[in-house]
């Protein structure tokens, strides 16, 4: 598989799979997984250039070039499991490589050659056939105790947002990359949100165990591996595995109030345009006087969680934000900061879970009196009620 008219400087064995060997040439790299009786490009988009040198650490491939600089090939853990069961296999997924926690730094140096990884934790799959259109297609990451934590679906439903994720999933024959970008939950698509921060991902997932599950129509397939915490963090803080807990919970609770925070705003403005119509159809002044009551305190209580005043993206440097987007930038600042979180972040999430449960007080009381008061109004007139008023609990907990 070498061809005659090359030779070798540099031969390794990798150290997580026997007999698989890699070679560096005067031409490029090659591999071997037979103990070097045949041997494969492995040239990628790498230079035709001499390989002075080459080492493997960590599941990465260093290759020493001769006047191309230093090239790195991440995660070698595909070949270690190729095999005939994946070559006769219609679809395979690889089990990933265990993935670290993501490190916060104080800056980033720019504008070299080079690329670094992407970050988060790679899956490879492998189709060794095409996947129809009209076949769905998702991965899917749980958590320990199973629960879907992140996922991507080909025929999941359709939102305003899906602009601002590039999709990874892909239907052509051959090795695909899909990159988890290890962030727990995703925010509500809404306006006043994506206007300041597009990147709809809730909070840093914890270290621990995790599962990606991958689904071609019938077949299914899951893989196990971990997050761990970097080494520098664990040798360097005492109780690291407790302060990402800690962190976890905190973030935890601050999504599930944003969840329900964004569901009551759905709700209310589902409302409002039922009220828009009665108010301008309605020629009664006990209708239009109850009406115009009812839309106030409704965007009264909206105002609260989202800055009215928002048109363009220039709007965010003129207005103060609104809870439910301080809730986005207090998870994205957590996030940036290495554990344990600091006693004012404690105290910021306290105040602000605090003030949604005063906000979802209030909720409770506008759905259950104010607008069923109305709408029992709107029916003594002989009017249609509201469409299909869900009880309070659907909105406040969550429930489909």
């Amino acid at each position: 598989g070498i061809p005659n008219n090359t030779f070798a400087r540099s031969v390794r064995e990798d150290p997580d799979r026997k007999g698989l060997l890699y070679a560096g040439t005067e031409t490029g790299v090659f591999v071997s997984f037979d103990d070097g009786a045949n041997w494969h490009p492995l040239q990628n988009n790498l230079p035709e250039v001499p390989i002075t040198d080459l080492r493997v650490k960590r599941k990465d491939l260093i290759v020493g070039t001769q006047g191309r600089a230093l090239w790195i090939l991440d995660d070698l853990s595909p070949l270690h499991q190729i095999s005939d069961k994946v070559a006769k296999a219609g679809y395979y997924l690889y089990k990933p490589r265990d993935a670290y926690a993501p490190l916060a730094s104080a800056f980033s140096l720019n504008g070299d050659q080079g690329t670094n990884p992407t970050k988060g934790a790679q899956i490879t799959y492998v189709l060794n056939k095409p996947v129809a259109e009209d076949e769905p297609m998702s991965m899917e990451i749980l958590d320990a105790s199973g629960r879907v934590v992140y996922y991507e679906s080909t025929n999941g439903a359709k939102t305003e947002c899906d602009a601002f994720f590039k999709k990874q999933l892909k239907r052509s024959e051959g090795s695909h990359a899909w990159n988890w970008n290890m962030r727990i939950g995703q925010f509500d698509c809404i306006k006043e949100l994506t206007m300041t921060n597009r990147d709809l991902s809730a909070y840093d997932a914890a270290p621990g165990k995790y599962q990606v599950r991958f689904k071609v129509g019938s077949f299914v397939q899951m893989q196990e591996f971990e997050v761990k915490i970097d080494p520098r963090i664990a040798e360097s803080i005492p109780g690291a595995a407790a302060a990402y807990a800690e962190r976890d919970q905190l973030s935890a609770s601050l999504l599930v109030s944003a969840t329900e925070m964004a569901r009551g705003v759905r709700y209310l403005g589902k409302v409002k345009q039922q009220l828009d119509f009665i108010l301008a159809e309605a020629n009664s002044k006990d209708m239009l006087d109850g009406g115009k009551a009812l839309n106030a305190k409704i965007d009264a209580w909206i105002e609260t969680v989202l800055q009215k005043e928002l048109r363009t993206q220039q709007n965010n440097y003129q207005f103060e934000a609104r809870l439910f987007v301080k809730y986005k930038i207090l998870l994205n600042d957590m996030g940036d900061g290495n554990v344990p979180v600091t006693q004012g972040t404690k105290e910021v999430t306290k105040d602000y879970l605090g003030k949604w449960q005063k906000l979802r007080t209030e909720l409770e009381k506008i759905i259950s009196e104010d607008i069923n008061d109305f709408s029992k109004q709107l029916k003594g007139a002989g009017l249609p009620e509201f469409i299909n008023p869900k009880p309070e609990s659907t909105i406040i907990k969550g429930q489909n």
